[in-house]
């Protein structure tokens, strides 16, 4: 299986690519940041985020990282997270459900 990103969605300083659907409830995406991905959370799903390009921050919870390639952050449901920097970042979703994102900011 190759994971090439074929339909972007923009999402005005981000954009999305769905790369390989498992079930309705998982898959992975990729995710191009340029600028900043505000606070949000999700209900139910769980996300697993892999820097595969690029640099900037990732926030989770109270912890703020500094992000580059290869770097792992696992983001469970409840939790407030963002992004800021230029990043590419592979997206794994586990227990996805639509209209699950709450913003924050």
């Amino acid at each position: 299986m190759k994971l090439l990103p074929e339909n972007w969605e923009d999402r005005r300083n981000y954009r999305v690519a769905p790369l390989h659907f498992f079930d309705s409830g998982t898959f992975i995406q990729l995710v191009e940041i340029k600028g900043r991905v505000g606070r949000h959370y999700h209900k139910t799903q769980t996300e697993v985020f892999v820097v595969v390009e690029g640099s900037g921050k990732i926030g989770i919870g109270d912890e703020v990282h500094e992000a580059s390639c290869g770097d792992v952050f696992l983001c469970q449901p409840r939790t407030i997270h963002f992004a800021e920097g230029n990043l590419k970042i592979l997206v794994f979703k586990y227990d996805y459900v639509e209209s699950d994102t709450v913003w924050l900011e």
